[in-house]
């Protein structure tokens, strides 16, 4: 009997250390930088990107807004011409194709010489959408000067106004411009990051699109020009079929330099239903097209888009994208405080500290008969789920799951040894009764 006590302490005993070594959090040692280790998780989840030699660099998915790669990308730089994006954005957001845009004098003479032009004239007019095809295909200054004079309504400083105005609306952060065109200004300077947001823009607006398909172009004869004026895209990229510079999939984009930005390039492409926005700025040599090249190969590679499926109590409109190898179960997000008093609200997902994509949400007004059957569906998105969470924190608490198997073992074990207990404890009793007897 008395081993058989032993026994049982035992076993108690070591029920009471799994406790402690299972059911308590783990705590991390005094003065342990906590962020250190969490930034080496993430980097062992989150695909390692290539060496780039642009001093800023970005690729975003332009569905979801997910930065997949970034170096540098917050860092204010000379943007040089890829400012006009913003320029021809602006303009097809207020002006219609047709309108015909007067070269001023200041147009023509401030903005040419030693610059990117097409040789206007004086008193020269264009339609908007010719100036456009310049602006973007031959990077023509004193068209942009001139669209930016035609869209503020002769005040210059008006376009200005709304090129920064509009920076902000979409997000912009460390973006100011001082001029429609690039031309070196110390007060005129973007992001990687910023140029990725005005360009997630640009390329929803379907004339962009389409001034940007038409790799060549020609301006038909002015009253000022009697020749048609051929114009050519510069962007080596967007020719596809090109075996040297050409990238599958490009469709969008703008070079830019000048001596103080240097090279800096804006792509857009697609494959596979998903498009990616690259943007690097400050490049040497050939480095903005090498530098472009993989990181569209990387973003392309390692990631893709899951669609957001509905719970049985939410209806989830939205899309995130994720590392291809990633476990869907390991995202996470957030909610807004007000969340719960809300009809509906965007919820904020991340991956490994990456915000990944954002989803509208709303509640499910569940009748009666739906409810009776819920608690035999499950939610189909894969993601963690605050229904799931409050769900296993009611049925577990604290506990782990390799917890209750020991709990359940050792209590099967103390069963046993109870039983056992009982049954020497009754033959004991029959041996006495038997002694007795005899006597």
């Amino acid at each position: 009997m008395k081993k058989i006590l032993k026994r049982m302490t035992g076993i108690f005993l070591c029920v009471a250390m799994a406790v402690g070594i299972f059911g308590t959090t783990p705590a991390f040692a005094e003065g342990e930088d906590v962020s250190a280790q969490n930034t080496q998780a993430q980097a062992a989840q989150w695909p390692t990107g290539p060496e780039v030699q642009a001093s800023s660099a970005v690729v975003m998915d332009a569905s979801t807004g997910t930065v997949l790669f970034e170096k540098d990308a917050d860092t204010p730089r000379y943007p040089a011409s890829i400012t006009k994006i913003m320029t021809t954005l602006l303009a097809l957001e207020n002006c219609s194709l047709d309108e015909v845009v007067h070269f001023s004098a200041t147009a023509v003479y401030e903005n040419e010489g030693g610059t990117s032009h097409i040789a206007r004239d004086l008193d020269e007019e264009m339609t908007l959408e010719q100036c456009l095809y310049a602006i973007m295909l031959e990077s023509a200054n004193e068209c942009s000067y001139a669209v930016a004079e035609h869209v503020g309504g002769g005040d210059y400083q008006k376009f200005i106004d709304m090129m920064n105005a509009k920076a902000a609306e979409l997000g912009c952060t460390n973006t100011h411009f001082n001029n429609c065109n690039g031309l070196p200004d110390p007060n005129h300077y973007t992001t990687a990051h910023d140029m990725a947001l005005i360009m997630q823009e640009a390329i929803k607006n379907e004339t962009f699109l389409r001034v940007e398909s038409d790799l060549s172009y020609t301006i038909p004869p002015t009253n000022m020009t009697a020749s048609p004026r051929p114009l050519q895209n510069h962007h080596v990229m967007l020719f596809q079929e090109d075996p040297t510079y050409g990238y599958q999939g490009a469709f969008a984009g703008k070079t830019g330099y000048t001596d103080e930005a240097h090279n800096t390039l804006v792509t857009a492409a697609k494959r596979n239903n998903v498009t990616l926005i690259c943007v690097v700025l400050t490049c040497d040599n050939l480095d903005y097209i090498t530098d472009t090249r993989s990181l569209f190969d990387y973003g392309f590679q390692h990631f893709t888009h899951h669609t957001l499926k509905d719970t049985k109590k939410e209806s989830l409109s939205g899309t995130i994208s994720l590392p291809k190898d990633a476990n869907l179960k390991s995202a996470t997000y957030t909610d807004p405080d007000d969340a719960a008093e809300l009809e509906s609200f965007t919820r904020q997902y991340f991956y490994d500290g990456h915000p990944i994509g954002t989803a509208e949400v709303s509640s499910k007004k569940a009748s009666s008969s739906d409810s009776s059957s819920s608690s035999s569906e499950t939610a189909p998105t894969g993601i963690v789920t605050p229904e799931a969470n409050r769900d296993d924190a009611s049925s577990t608490g604290s506990l782990s799951s390799p917890l209750y198997i020991l709990l359940g073992l050792n209590a099967a074990a103390i069963l046993v040894l109870i039983f056992a207990v009982i049954q020497r404890s009754r033959k004991k009793r029959k041996r006495r009764r038997r002694k007795n007897h005899r006597k």
